[in-house]
């Protein structure tokens, strides 16, 4: 049968039918990928374990030192992330660590408020505190040069550095921090000998892998057990993390919680339930060792990956989006006004708002009404007391103590002058509710003993430095144009008409008499012949229109007494 004959023009017409075939193909595909990428509300970008997918990812910060306010900031944006409707959190941690007390209050919420899809995103560093608040986390993930680790607790005094920690008191620090972040590890599949590491000194770990592929982290006494003889120890035996990602033995263990105890013994028992026998002698090998007895663990980002630690390497929010197989992320960063109260709860700060309002206090107590040094310090002690008790330091008794402590000095120097058991009890009561407002939680933790001491010394350093200040006051009074403004005020003829009292100005000598145009409770004003002077009295009251008789001169002016008949 003959051949169709293909003419040119039937053979342009097949060239153009395929090519037409093939551009429709090709719109079909990108329109499908456009669809799939943008968020339409309908699909999910890529395919996620269904345990990490999520719609909405809230991402919670947490940079700088751990303290209380980190604690009531973390709880205040995890809940709005729930109301918004965010299935999957993130902590994005960048800090060096901090307060023991708050990271522990830190670890309970996290494991205690929804959702339980959280993941810890290193970006770009988690020491101490951070890595252990990055073990609730079901899943941790590293951004490029980032670090994790170094956990062990440390005391710092303020202007003495780094203080040693004998072993009974390191043991007794260590003995929570354990149990924390044991029970993390078994809740989130976390090798617990590593974790342990990043608190532990004197932990040493050899990395073995088992003939079916699986790998752990060995201590000294698992090493001899699965391989007959002591662990070798020394440069030459270091694990190079060059190889392919780690699954170690470790497992996920649904919600598993240890007793919260201080007994080190008790936890090493739970610890050393065994992991191995020396039944699969003979099926492990030495891979190298990746701790040894004068180091804390510390893994770069690289190493976290490599060691099954952390599950990925991510650098940006797109980046996290296609972890969760998210459609959208929104991000709940600290407020302007928990910045400020995190400045205004360091104990600089306080220190300074203390020395503030005693300073303010006594002038406003020596000059008379109400002016402005007794704004400042009405505004400097609101925010004295007000910071700590929205950080959740200062508690309600601590307030009480120092609002009642000016109370009574105030009464002992307007009501019953002198220094008597009001003053007394006053300054006790400002001293104790000053320094305990410094302490967060039980007293019996060291970490609250660390601040009392701390809060202690920066209250006496404060009360120091307003005493200071109150000399120099008291001898500059009369000299210094500042504080003539407020003081020093003579009026000469017609009682409208002011002149400032200037240097070598006379005051009156002792035992003239005069006129109280003011009540002096205990400051006020006088009137001597033309004159209208500034005066505290050196006893009780005295009512205006009383005769008074001056009975001294000092740096703050004249001293008064009345009951002149």
């Amino acid at each position: 049968m003959p051949g169709r004959r293909t003419t040119p023009a039937h053979h342009r017409i097949r060239l153009l039918l395929r090519w037409a075939g093939i551009c429709m193909l090709a719109l079909l595909a990108a329109t499908h990928a456009i669809a799939t990428s943008v968020d339409g509300g309908q699909s999910r970008p890529q395919s996620v374990p269904g345990s990490r997918y999520a719609e909405r990812v809230g991402v919670i910060s947490i940079r700088g030192p751990i303290d209380p306010m980190t604690l009531t900031t973390v709880q205040r944006r995890l809940e709005r992330a729930v109301k918004d409707g965010c299935n999957g959190v993130v902590l994005e941690l960048d800090t060096p660590g901090g307060d023991a007390g708050a990271t522990l209050a830190i670890c309970h919420l996290l494991k205690t408020s929804p959702p339980t899809n959280k993941v810890a995103w290193i970006h770009p560093q988690a020491f101490s505190a951070g890595a252990i608040i990055a073990l609730t986390c079901r899943e941790i993930v590293v951004s490029d040069a980032s670090s994790i680790g170094d956990a062990a607790p440390i005391a710092i005094m303020p202007g003495g550095g780094l203080q040693p920690l004998p072993v009974t008191e390191r043991a007794k620090i260590e003995a929570p921090i354990l149990s924390e972040v044991t029970d993390s590890a078994l809740r989130n599949g976390y090798d617990v000998r590593l974790v342990r590491a990043f608190i532990r000194v004197a932990d040493e770990l050899w990395l073995v892998e088992r003939d079916d592929g699986k790998r752990l982290f060995a201590d000294a006494n698992e090493y001899e057990i699965l391989f007959g003889g002591p662990p070798p120890r020394g440069a030459a035996t270091r694990f190079v993390p060059d190889a392919p990602p780690i699954t170690t033995a470790e497992e996920p263990n649904g919600d598993v919680s240890i007793p919260n105890t201080t007994d080190d013994d008790a936890l090493e028992r739970f610890v050393r339930d065994a992991r191995v026998t020396e039944s699969e002698r003979g099926r492990w090998k030495l891979l190298g060792q990746v701790d040894g007895a004068d180091e804390l663990v510390t893994l770069r980002g690289e190493e976290a990956v490599r060691y099954g630690f952390a599950v990925a390497r991510i650098n940006t929010d797109d980046e996290l989006l296609a972890h969760f197989g998210a459609k959208s992320l929104v991000r709940y960063d600290e407020s302007w006004s928990e910045y400020l109260v995190r400045f205004l709860i360091s104990w600089p700060v306080r220190g300074l708002l203390i020395v503030v309002t005693l300073l303010c206090f006594f002038i406003e107590m020596i000059t008379p009404g109400v002016g402005a040094f007794g704004a400042v310090a009405a505004g400097a002690l609101l925010l004295l007391i007000g910071a700590p008790a929205l950080a959740g330091l200062a508690q309600w008794w601590e307030i009480m103590l120092i609002v009642i402590g000016f109370g009574l000095i105030a009464l002992e120097l307007l009501v019953v002058p002198g220094f008597g058991v009001a003053g007394v009890l006053g300054a006790l009561c400002l001293l104790v509710g000053l320094v305990f407002s410094f302490v967060g939680g039980d007293l019996r933790t060291p970490r609250a003993q660390n601040d009392l001491l701390i809060g202690f010394f920066a209250v006496l350093g404060a009360f120091a430095l307003s005493l200071i200040g109150i000399g120099i006051v008291m001898r500059r009074m009369h000299t210094s144009p500042f504080f003539r403004k407020f003081v020093l005020e003579r009026a000469v003829g017609d009682a409208s008409q002011v002149a400032m009292v200037g240097f070598g100005t006379a005051l009156p000598d002792v035992g003239v008499i005069g006129i109280a145009t003011t009540d002096l409770r205990p400051s006020g004003k006088i009137r001597i012949d033309d004159g209208v002077f500034d005066a505290r009295t050196s006893g009780a009251w005295i009512a205006r229109g009383s005769q008074i008789r001056v009975v001294g001169r000092d740096g703050l002016g004249l001293i008064v007494e009345g009951g002149i008949a």
